[in-house]
């Protein structure tokens, strides 16, 4: 029987592995049979992860040390372990696994998905703005069965009606509690391992990606949380997006334009609303439907995504991604919009939330700018 640790949620300051980003390979799937682990030689597939039918797929092979071994190096789909074309070119759409092999030495395997179409970003028309609209990552860590978890979300729906407060957050929440929650999905589980540390009971709310203090379920608390991470003279970065989608598949574009120069990366988050699941804990049914719960993650090898490289301030870069969509799970693909977040490299060498926007399927938003 899982005990809520209802007085351990006042925690203590914690440390979050280091992990760098995805680069633009990464994996679908966590490596559980060993793979590549730090500190032994290994060999890194890259790749485009999303492109059209027809596009090249142009692959590169190289060590841990950096060097590039793709002409002797051969790619293999992990279907049949048949050997394929570097570049490969699919003519139907889908989903591909790849792995390489270089001597004796065998890579993660990554996933590249083929699509009809790429939704195209909208037209940046202030192109000399730099001043964005900062918002802070907010993950309710909750579940149906979880008896003191409406207080959590009591709270946050307080902060939220303060005047100008819920401009500051988004909230994205990661139902874990019981497995058996209609709102529950092995994406949320990833996102609470990244957070494990931190999550002493439910619920739990964490903020960005290594903002090393979670909140009590008190709306003065969260408040403050918000307070010590938000931007007022604008965030470091601005998130503009575009999304289609049908029954089976989302598909993103995103750019992050950068107001200060970094190391930046990018991902994207399936959130679904209206998920209707009686919740322990209150008899008010307004707790009875779920919003924004955390459905699918367009990389869930690593929570920060995918390596954009260094953007110079005033630069742009974009990248596409794909997400699954479970309408066998009870996903309503109406219900559904994306969460886009890009992170930085801080001073600590960690990739740390810079901003976010949230893009409804079959939609598009420009940059977040100040007025």
């Amino acid at each position: 029987m899982k005990i809520t640790k209802f007085f351990a949620l006042l925690c203590a300051a914690a440390t979050l592995s280091v992990v760098g980003c995805e680069t633009n390979n990464g994996t679908d799937e966590p490596d559980n049979s060993g793979g590549n682990k730090p500190g032994k030689e290994t060999i890194e597939l890259d790749a485009k992860r999303t492109v059209t039918t027809g596009e090249e797929v142009v692959f590169t092979v190289k060590t841990a040390s950096g060097e590039d071994v793709t002409a002797e190096s051969k790619i293999h789909l992990k279907a049949d372990g048949s050997v394929v074309e570097n570049p490969f070119v699919s003519e139907v759409d889908g989903k591909f696994e790849f792995y390489a092999t270089y001597g004796t030495k065998i890579s993660k395997v990554i996933t590249v998905s083929v699509v009809p179409e790429i939704p195209t970003l909208p037209e940046d028309d202030q192109p000399e703005n730099l001043a964005f609209n900062h918002h802070v990552l907010l993950v309710d860590h909750t579940g149906t069965d979880c008896g003191f978890c409406p207080n959590m979300m009591a709270a946050i729906n307080e902060v939220a009606a303060m005047p100008g407060y819920h401009e500051k957050f988004y909230e994205a929440m990661a139902h874990t509690y019981n497995t058996d929650d209609p709102a529950y999905s092995h994406a949320a589980e990833i996102v609470k391992s990244h957070y494990r540390s931190l999550i002493n009971g439910y619920p739990t709310a964490t903020f960005n990606f290594y903002h090393p203090t979670p909140a009590r379920y008190y709306a003065d608390d969260v408040k403050s949380q918000i307070d010590a991470l938000w931007k007022a003279d604008g965030a470091d970065a601005g998130v503009a997006a575009s999304v289609t989608g049908g029954n089976t598949m989302v598909v993103v574009s995103a750019s992050v334009k950068a107001k200060v120069a970094g190391d930046y990366c990018i991902t994207a988050w399936l959130l679904e609303d209206g998920i209707y699941a009686v919740q322990n804990g209150t008899k008010d049914e307004r707790y009875y439907t779920h919003n924004n719960a955390v459905r699918s993650l367009a990389s869930t090898d690593r929570i920060y995504g995918f390596s954009l490289g260094t953007i110079e301030a005033g630069q742009s870069k974009s990248y596409e991604m794909t997400m699954d969509i479970n309408t066998n799970a009870g996903w309503k693909p109406e219900n559904l919009k994306v969460l886009v977040i890009a992170s930085a490299l801080n001073k600590s060498k960690r990739y740390e939330v810079v901003n976010m926007t949230v893009c409804p399927v079959n939609q598009s938003v420009n940059y977040d700018y100040k007025k």
